[in-house]
């Protein structure tokens, strides 16, 4: 949204174009109406492109904001995914080994 310091802004950035291009050219003016003119146009054309792409940059903006809200939410996901704990396996059949191949390697611990 267009903002009443950025219309100002960029009426002065028109006024200081064209009193450069003014210097520049060295031209001298006859008349105080004839120079108002000019600054009138340039500072009228950058408040009309500030206008315009105000439109653009708020869009972008919005976009912007849109991904990284999606972004922010899959690193969400993914965190949560790998949130774990890992806790030890309590069921009868999680012994690799078993309880006869124990007994097995305790028992012939002997003969090795």
């Amino acid at each position: 949204m267009p903002s009443t310091a950025g219309f100002i802004l960029s009426g002065l950035l028109g006024a200081a174009t064209r009193r450069v291009q003014v210097q520049l050219i060295g031209k001298n003016y006859p008349r105080s109406l004839d120079r108002v003119t000019g600054y009138v146009l340039s500072s009228a054309l950058f408040v009309g492109g500030y206008y315009i792409f105000d439109g653009y940059v708020d869009n972008n903006r919005k976009l912007l904001q849109r991904r990284l809200a999606v972004l922010r939410e899959q690193r969400a996901v993914k965190d949560a995914f790998f949130e774990f704990e890992e806790e030890p396996d309590h069921r009868i059949t999680a012994d690799k080994r078993g309880r006869f191949f124990s007994l097995f390697d305790k028992y012939g611990a002997s003969y090795k």
